[in-house]
């Protein structure tokens, strides 16, 4: 993967003619004046990444040709500077035209010949630009005009005239070129259009139940207008975008909701293999790698649903194998689960049960003397169990080594007379079950050791504590 620095706007193109056979091969002259003697890279977008496709040097003029025998697959791809500054094209059908600009202002000073995708484009662009220029100058009318209302309401009236211009000219490019990469674009970025909603009289709160009526609309109809089947969006921004905004700032983030979703957005994503692909592994590891507790539930039901069923057809048997022991490690663990038992041993030789403790809360604590953090957890911990064990708060520590001296020494200094055990042999396999990979490590069970909080921060916890007591 490769960064560069964005200096472009997206210069998107689309078919004209749909029956036009795919070319053989690329042939795409470029001459950037100012540029000479150098390097040029021809790169596209996957997701939200971006990577290399072709290299040239280019001439004294700043001239040279991207070119191949094997044709480009439709997306947006990025002509990419010395100074990792770059402009961007779509490439469909058509791969063989002329690129001519400037190093200093290479959008804006951009002519492409032999190409009446990027024609099109261009008019699109050039429309949207006024749009957005019109816009613009609005909002600062209205925020100097915050004091007279009646001059808010008639700018504000014509941002949403503004709005309708742009809504009716993306309908008039959908409906004149269906199924075109510019359409398609186009379609996959337009929202849900949301409907008023008749609240019925004497409906008990109907701001909230409108809110929720107009959260369920939009969230079942919020992929509509994405054709799952077009693998060209992959080599794109947009199928990604849609995808992140939609499972981290549409859906509430439960994983109660987020499951039924990610199954049905999979599902549809089945209309193409490798979008298929792209969706489920996106999905896969957004949730893996969640920092909002709970959401491990969420991959789990997709690894066991598609990669450990044998549907994620990309995988080989090595994957599968790492894939099977992860979910195991997770999911006797997962919020809402019964706490697996652990019985252990107490620094006077004795055993002490976990589900044996008599306590509102518990809160399992996994760490290690020589842990940085462990060091600033420990006696911040200890102090939350001396304000609140009156109140049914109990700390079962488990220290993960087996050195008996200094887990002794550990406890003496550190004045801690919560539960102290350990497990030298690790009978209770403990560090599977409760997924322990690092330290410090730490989880609330309640009254039954049922798990309702892990892996949180002690400040998290702290707090938990506070408004739970």
């Amino acid at each position: 993967m490769t960064t560069f620095k964005r200096t472009a706007v997206l210069l998107l193109v689309f078919i004209a003619v749909i029956s036009q056979a795919f070319p053989s091969g690329y042939n795409i002259n470029v001459r950037i004046s100012g540029l000479e003697d150098t390097t040029l890279l021809l790169a596209y977008h996957f997701g939200n990444r971006k990577y290399i496709k072709d290299t040239i040097r280019v001439d004294s003029r700043g001239e040279g040709v991207f070119r191949d025998d094997e044709a480009l697959p439709g997306g947006i791809y990025l002509v990419v500077m010395p100074d990792m500054d770059y402009f961007e094209i779509v490439v469909d059908r058509e791969q063989e035209f002329r690129i001519e600009t400037t190093v200093d202002n290479p959008v804006e000073d951009i002519r492409i010949s032999g190409s009446a995708e990027n024609e099109q484009f261009f008019e699109y662009h050039r429309f949207m630009n006024r749009r957005q220029r019109a816009s613009s100058d609005l909002q600062r009318r209205i925020e100097m005009n915050r004091d007279n209302p009646d001059s808010v309401n008639i700018l504000q009236e014509k941002g949403r005239e503004l709005d309708r211009e742009v809504q009716e000219y993306w309908n008039s490019i959908i409906d004149r070129q269906p199924g075109t990469l510019l359409a398609n674009l186009i379609s996959a970025m337009k929202n849900p259009q949301i409907p008023e909603f008749d609240i019925p009289e004497g409906t008990s709160n109907p701001d909230s139940v409108r809110w929720r009526m107009g959260y369920d609309y939009n969230r079942e109809h919020f992929f509509d207008n994405i054709d799952f089947s077009d693998d060209r969006l992959l080599r794109t921004p947009v199928l990604h975008n849609r995808l992140e905004h939609f499972f981290t700032r549409t859906l509430m983030q439960v994983p109660d909701m987020i499951i039924p979703e990610a199954l049905r957005v999979i599902e549809l994503a089945k209309a193409n293999d490798d979008v298929f692909q792209y969706v489920l592994v996106y999905l896969l590891n957004h949730y893996e790698r969640s920092n909002i507790m709970g959401m491990d539930e969420v991959f789990v039901e997709l690894a066991e649903r598609y990669y450990l069923s044998g549907e994620a057809f990309w995988v080989n048997e090595e994957t599968i194998r790492r894939m099977r022991d992860r979910v195991g490690r997770m999911k006797p663990n997962l919020i809402g689960r019964t706490a697996a038992e652990m019985r252990m041993r107490t620094p006077d030789g004795s055993f002490v049960n976990l589900h044996d403790i008599e306590a509102g809360y518990t809160i399992i604590y996994f760490y290690e003397p020589a842990c940085g953090h462990c060091k600033v957890v420990t006696p911040r911990l200890n102090e939350m169990y001396k304000q609140y064990r009156d109140q049914g708060l109990q700390v079962f520590a488990v220290y993960i080594y087996d050195d008996i001296e200094e887990w002794q020494e550990y406890i003496d200094d550190n004045d801690l007379n919560w539960v102290n055990v350990f497990d030298p042999q690790n009978e209770t396999n403990f560090r599977f079950n409760y997924d322990i990979y690092s330290t410090p490590t730490l989880y609330v069970l309640d009254a039954d050791k049922t798990i309702i909080a892990k892996r949180i921060g002690i400040e998290t916890i702290e707090q938990m504590m506070n408004d739970l007591f």
